[in-house]
């Protein structure tokens, strides 16, 4: 059975939530098991993933679906938040912007994802993210706001 990182690991901080993820990355599942990307860097406030697509990441264009860029930029805008999180504290995205400044295609290279928090509110914070490709070409943009619970 998947771990429930709200539950199994409700009495760790952020921080140690993300050391966990990243020290465990065979046992992930569910998209972030289907992206496949790993996480390269994560410190407070901030995260950095590299993404290899591949053709489970195609659309009918054979460009990667937005949905899948627009997926990485969500979960690095997470993971960055997760790292300012407080024992017992958990976070939701209420929103997510992007803007696709350029198609991605599996001859992009390996990707890198980056996240940062703009602002840690008592209740809500803001997010922004950008992928880039090796030669240091923008791709895509986001920006996020997630709630405290």
């Amino acid at each position: 059975m998947a771990a429930d990182y709200n539950t199994d690991f409700a009495q760790l901080t952020g921080l140690e939530r993300m050391q966990h993820f990243v020290d465990h990355a065979d046992e992930r599942f569910g998209v972030a098991q289907w992206l496949g990307y790993t996480v390269e860097h994560f410190s407070e406030g901030e995260a950095s993933l590299i993404f290899e697509p591949g053709n489970d990441h195609l659309n009918l264009l054979s460009t990667i679906h937005g949905g899948v860029l627009a997926s990485l930029l969500d979960t690095v805008m997470g993971c960055a938040l997760m790292t300012m999180l407080e024992v017992g504290e958990q976070h939701t995205i209420i929103d997510l912007h992007t803007k696709f400044i350029r198609p991605v295609t599996l001859e992009s290279g390996p990707l890198k994802i980056c996240g940062a928090v703009d602002h840690r509110g008592r209740r809500q914070c803001t997010m922004s993210g950008k992928i880039i490709t090796p030669d240091n070409k923008l791709c895509a943009t986001g920006i996020s706001t997630a709630m405290i619970l």
